[in-house]
């Protein structure tokens, strides 16, 4: 019974790209990296010095995706054809950007005492980047 209604929940919806679908999804997958970064700091001590830095990076990933999720609605609706092309395109780079100016910005104002926020930032960027392409590949069809 309870394996069915995991079942249900998990792969209903899971061709269709709504908004309860999106948010479904981004739940389980900031649980799912939330989960592992906790085990890292709990686990590696040297990864512990970056407790609010892993909080702040997954913050960041999830408002990205909110915000492309938003604009790829808008995008996939356009009566425009290249609309959804030039907002992938618009987002690749400029997450790119992001990402760099994070751990630049980070690293000049903490000062960091080990390279354990570079793993960390690349697990959460991976993870996200992973549903990023998931989700945009399912608002693509609508």
């Amino acid at each position: 019974m309870a394996i069915k209604a995991i079942g249900r929940f998990c792969f209903s919806d899971i061709r269709r790209m709504d908004a309860k679908t999106f948010f479904k999804w981004l739940a389980v997958v900031t649980l799912g990296t939330g989960l592992i970064l906790a085990g890292l700091h709990n686990f590696i001590p040297p990864a512990q010095a970056h407790g609010k830095f892993a909080v702040a990076t997954l913050l960041l990933f999830v408002l990205v995706c909110v915000a492309l999720f938003f604009a790829g609605s808008g995008a996939a609706r356009s009566k425009s054809r290249v609309a959804f092309i030039n907002l992938v395109s618009a987002s690749v780079f400029g997450k790119m950007l992001i990402a760099i100016a994070f751990l630049f910005l980070y690293q000049r104002a903490t000062k960091p005492e080990n390279e354990w926020f570079v793993g960390i930032f690349l697990l959460c960027y991976i993870s996200y980047t992973a549903f990023e392409v998931w989700f945009m590949t399912r608002l693509a069809k609508t």
